[in-house]
């Protein structure tokens, strides 16, 4: 048994050996440039026990230019721009939908202002006869209040009330006009100092120019002047 281990022994060291021993002859060959490099490597690789022909077979095929595989391909290309139109028609639909949403609401918005100045224009009107009835009112209650005192005392009065405001004189005169003819004649007769003698002269001529009636209907005529077009 132990002769057959060294016998063993013996041959892997023999072979390692040879391999050894032609290595080193083809490097001195080599070296020596007896042989060229070609047969340098033929020489090591049957040492070695390499396939040279199938390793030259497989640099080949590794060298040849591999088929141009990138063509394109038509699906793909019919893909890609049906993916591109799709995208663009859904960015015209959103665009679409933007000025749809836009348009309502400008339309919501103009009706909204319409309505808004409808009720603007009612509580306007409604305003105005309010403060024009409550006015109304106190003026015919302070003409009858007037009536009811002496025409002295209503004369001062009146003379008060131009005093206080320069905006009276269209009160007092209204409250003059209102009066009976014979209630209002005991009222002027109390105007007797220069000075109440000039204010009733100034009373007596805002009712020749027609005050109030023609001073309202002075200010509405102004008003519509203001939304005549200019002429070009």
């Amino acid at each position: 048994m132990a002769a057959i281990r060294l016998a063993a022994a013996a041959f892997g060291y023999l072979c390692v050996a040879t391999v050894l021993a032609a290595g080193i002859g083809a490097a001195i060959l080599i070296a020596t440039n007896r042989v060229d490099t070609n047969k340098a490597y033929s020489i090591l690789a049957i040492v070695y026990g390499i396939d040279e022909d199938k390793i030259r077979e497989q640099l080949d095929e590794e060298s040849q230019p591999e088929k141009d595989n990138e063509e394109p391909d038509m699906q793909a290309v019919i893909d890609a721009r049906a993916r591109r139109h799709l995208a663009l028609d859904f960015r015209i639909q959103a665009i679409d939908t933007g000025i749809e949403n836009i348009r309502g609401m400008q339309a919501n918005l103009a009706e909204e202002r319409r309505r808004y100045d409808q009720l603007k224009t009612s509580f306007d009107e409604r305003l105005r006869k309010l403060e024009e009835g409550v006015r109304d009112d106190a003026i015919v209650e302070l003409q009858r209040t007037m009536e009811a005192i002496d025409a002295r005392q209503a004369k001062e009065q009146m003379m008060i009330m131009l005093e206080r405001d320069d905006k009276s004189m269209q009160d007092v005169v209204t409250i003059l006009k209102g009066m009976p003819n014979d209630k209002r004649k005991k009222i002027i007769a109390e105007f007797r100092s220069e000075e109440e003698k000039q204010k009733l002269a100034d009373i007596l001529n805002q009712i020749r120019l027609g005050v109030p009636e023609a001073t309202l209907i002075k200010d509405a005529r102004d008003q519509l002047d203001q939304f005549q077009p200019e002429e070009s």
